[in-house]
């Protein structure tokens, strides 16, 4: 049922469209002017040979931008909270939307529609939520498509080293002669720069999934002024166990965009281990701010003395 009406959204979303169609455009201009009508034949055994991990690099960011769309992100347990004895009951979040309770880290998303477990952000590149369910299948379209992106840019400079060389040692009208140097130039610049922005997104991803924290949480601490207790982090249990509740139990399925029995996430997406050495830091940052503020309102509110 998910996976249809995720189907009927890829339809309407201009967004997730644009995606695919900047996938495809850059995969035909990298074939045809790389190997099926290049400037020059040089290094041709190289590039053929750099194809191979690429052509495998493009099937690996499909299938995980296809699992990033289809795949549910992570759902609130039917009843979950309303059984809870009276210690858990202090820590529930009523969703005045879909009328249950949320489980600490979770998030209504307002353009889902819907609560999502353990919710990162909502990206509309995919037309889904990144959450407890679907976040490895998240940072490894990230990781693929950095990895593509590094060897098209290997691929490209082989082509454009003979186009530069020419216009500066033979003729710069070749600029203008020639209809393939353009379009190879152009295509290297749009590498680099997409290749740039998209290698500081994945280490942005990789540094909240080794810290245990999601892009809200971080959208949090610039709302508090990031403030000392703000920036602590509860729930950084170490970066193995981060990992593991994000890319599954199983390292031999880590690569791919996949579960299966022995590689879910750790955890349950509901209840979360907490860093006790974290929370106590917490608490004693607040105790100190709480006092320092109380000083100063206090040393605000004493009458000036006269001279």
């Amino acid at each position: 049922m998910y996976r249809e009406i995720q189907m009927q959204k890829i339809l309407n979303n201009n967004y997730l469209l644009g995606v695919f169609f900047f996938i495809i455009c850059i995969y035909v201009w990298m074939v045809y002017l790389t190997l099926i009508n290049p400037y020059s034949s040089e290094y041709t055994q190289i590039i053929q040979i750099l194809w191979i991990p690429l052509q495998i690099f493009y099937m690996m960011v499909v299938w995980s931008m296809v699992r990033c769309i289809i795949s549910d992100p992570g759902k609130v347990p039917i009843y979950w909270g309303v059984l809870l004895d009276d210690q858990e009951q202090k820590k529930r979040r009523y969703c005045l939307i879909c009328h249950i309770f949320k489980p600490e880290r979770c998030h209504h998303c307002s353009t889902c529609q819907r609560c999502v477990l353990n919710m990162d952000h909502h990206c509309p590149w995919i037309g889904n939520c990144v959450g407890y369910q679907n976040r490895k299948f998240f940072i490894l379209f990230l990781l693929y498509i950095n990895l593509s992106v590094l060897f098209s840019i290997v691929i490209t400079a082989f082509r454009v080293y003979p186009i530069i060389m020419d216009l500066i040692f033979v003729d710069w009208r070749l600029l203008i002669e020639d209809f393939n140097v353009i379009p190879t130039l152009l295509l290297a610049i749009i590498i680099l720069v997409f290749g740039g922005v998209i290698f500081n997104f994945f280490l942005f991803h990789l540094d909240l999934v080794s810290t245990n924290k999601t892009t809200i949480d971080t959208l949090e601490v610039r709302r508090n002024g990031n403030s000392s207790q703000t920036t602590l982090n509860g729930y950084d249990i170490g970066i193995k166990e981060n990992w593991l509740q994000v890319m599954g139990t199983n390292p031999w399925l880590w690569p791919f965009p996949m579960f299966g029995e022995s590689g879910r996430p750790k955890g349950d997406g509901v209840r979360w281990e907490r860093n006790q050495n974290q929370l106590t830091m917490t608490e004693q940052n607040v105790t100190h701010r709480t006092q320092t503020n109380q000083n100063q309102r206090s040393e605000m509110t004493q009458p000036q003395q006269r001279v």
